[in-house]
């Protein structure tokens, strides 16, 4: 499976935001074979991508045939009716001159693709039209479906309607206030539109009905892929009073601070009740959510979506959200949920990379977050996932030990007088628990997916991971002045000093040695794409260096107390490719 980036910032510039292409390579680059996760920025990418390899404008491709449309050159010879019949009637079926052959890209997120156009901007459109046949909106934001408005002038060439795929609440609203005649035409195929869009309603958590072991629940979107999707919960409603929800800390934001999605930190596992209490309902929660009517639920709450797409050929999956805030900070936390299915696929060999947004550094304060995520939110929500992945390998190796036991008894077991020095404890075992177990064992590995509504292990945020953020000191270069993201022991900081970035090396000034890589730990093999940073727009070095040094530091600082979490974290660029 190949992922590569169209859009890999949040804003405030335009032309670089949320959109990726994801297709299964064993498709072949079949016809409508490419899914496009989020489109805010997607035609005017692609034609940025292959302007690598193409002219921008290409010359006219049949000069001929406009000359033939042009008057006749003098001719010295008379024309007889006859031959002039016979000249009109030639060049009436003279041929069209023989489409230019395919250019086949060696290099790149189009390799292999036989392109059959001389211009970057006839072939972006030949992508869109011939190969890629559904977008997948993580929600209905402007900065993730912009492109896909603008592009739909582009969609009247096909042999069928693009499909826009997505949880009943994105669907509805982009029904309601984008194709509604008034902001963008009724380009959909519902209420009499014109027809150049169908939409496709996904099941929250997929349907339960469809497909059989890993595969069970997932929804085919295109050719070779499909997907599983869980609401998430990104920000408060900017109608949403102020304190008005129980669980929510005394502490309040600066005073004169924007009152939209702003929020102080939860305080659930404090309170009576507390996050379980939260959680056992938390699927009631998010059903009630509509995006623009916060007045009308008790938990006024953005949604958006985090999706798990599936490689057909492999069995690989890989997981995308959309714009996320941390549980420890949400109104409606169902962040755990998400990486409860995660973590059975991780600790399976089945999910090896995460997009996941990371839109400010440390530096910004909880309360202008705006339902997004800091390295210090990411971080716990990770550590988080990291639990429940050691949790299922340990429950893994547990029952694989019952096995190797029971096996164990039945090569030795038939020997003389066996069953009269059976222990005491094995005696007295109930029959109902052995039977129960051995049921257990009988079911197959790839059967034991998460259930429809899991119930992850209680987990607690780090109460470090919570506390007031601090500010990120960049010297000159890049580098670490001085660096005070959460407290920690002195050797972690020590350790933390010496981490660099992957990202953006004109600005780093250290060894690739010294690059950290994934090291021990539950998520090792997982590699965390970041997306979604809101660039400053400021002098200097961009904020996704600050992001990564501080993802690494905190890192560092779990090493040093036997928590690492192990995995990869890489910064997102616009043109970048991924395998998975």
């Amino acid at each position: 499976m190949l992922t590569s980036v169209q859009g890999s910032g949040g804003g405030p510039s335009e032309d670089n935001i949320t959109g990726f292409l994801v297709r299964s390579t064993a498709s072949d680059w079949s016809k409508g074979s490419i899914l496009a996760v989020d489109a805010g920025s997607h035609l005017a990418s692609i034609v940025r991508i292959l302007e690598d390899h193409f002219p921008l404008i290409s010359p006219d491709p049949h000069p001929s045939c406009i000359d033939s449309r042009r008057a006749p050159p003098p001719n010295d010879d008379a024309v007889s009716p006859t031959n002039s019949q016979s000249s009109f009637s030639n060049s009436e079926r003279s041929p069209t001159p023989p489409a230019p052959p395919a250019t086949v890209l060696e290099a790149g997120p189009f390799a292999g693709l036989a392109f059959p156009h001389a211009s970057a901007r006839a072939n972006a459109v030949h992508i869109v039209r011939e190969h890629v046949s559904t977008y997948l909106i993580t929600h209905p934001h402007l900065d993730h479906l912009s492109g896909f408005a603008m592009n739909t002038a582009a969609f009247h060439n096909t042999s069928r309607p693009k499909r826009l795929a997505a949880l009943p609440f994105t669907v509805l609203a982009i029904k309601n206030h984008i194709f509604n005649d008034i902001i963008w035409p009724n380009l959909t195929d519902e209420d009499n539109g014109v027809g150049l869009v169908t939409f496709q309603r996904l099941t929250e958590g997929g349907n339960l009905a469809l497909g059989e072991g890993t595969s069970r629940g997932f929804i085919e979107v295109c050719d070779g892929l499909a997907v599983k999707g869980f609401k998430i919960s990104h920000g408060k409603c900017a109608g949403a009073p102020r304190g008005e929800h129980g669980h929510q800390s005394g502490r309040k934001g600066s005073s004169g601070g924007p009152t939209a999605h702003s929020h102080g930190h939860t305080t659930s596992q404090n309170t009576p009740g507390g996050e379980n209490a939260r959680r056992s309902s938390v699927f009631s929660q998010g059903a009630a959510s509509q995006p623009g009517t916060p007045q009308e639920y008790a938990h006024p709450v953005v949604d958006s979506t985090a999706y798990f797409i599936r490689d057909d050929a492999t069995g690989k999956e890989l997981l995308m959200f959309g714009d996320v805030e941390a549980d420890s900070l949400s109104l409606c936390p169902r962040n755990h949920i998400v990486w409860a299915e995660a973590a059975y696929k991780i600790s399976h060999g089945l999910l090896s990379g995460i997009f996941i947004e990371c839109s400010y550094n440390d530096s910004q304060k909880d309360e202008y977050l705006f339902g997004h995520l800091a390295p210090r939110h990411l971080v716990a929500e990770l550590q988080t996932l990291a639990e429940m992945v050691e949790a299922r390998k340990k429950d893994m190796n547990e029952k694989a030990g019952r096995k190797r036991k029971r096996t164990h008894g039945h090569l030795h077991g038939s020997g003389a007088g066996s069953h009269g020095h059976e222990d005491s404890g094995r005696r007295s075992r109930s029959r109902t628990q052995q039977t129960y177990e051995t049921m257990q064992d009988l079911i197959p590995e790839e059967e034991e997916g998460v259930p429809m509504t899991p119930t992850p292990m209680p987990t607690t945020i780090p109460a470090t991971m919570s506390q007031e953020p601090t500010s990120l000191n960049l010297s000159a270069d890049g580098a670490f002045a001085s660096a005070q993201i959460i407290p920690y022991p002195p050797e972690a900081a020590s350790a933390a000093s010496s981490v660099s970035t992957m990202a953006h090396p004109q600005f780093i000034d250290t060894p690739d040695s010294q690059v950290p890589s994934d090291g021990p730990g539950p998520l090792k093999g997982v590699k965390v794409i970041i997306v979604h940073v809101k660039d400053s727009m400021a002098d200097g070095p961009p904020v996704s260096v600050s992001i990564l040094k501080e993802l690494y530091a905190h890192e560092a600082r779990l090493s040093t107390q036997g928590r690492a979490l192990g995995c990869e974290y890489v910064i997102s660029k616009g043109g970048e490719s991924y395998w998975f």
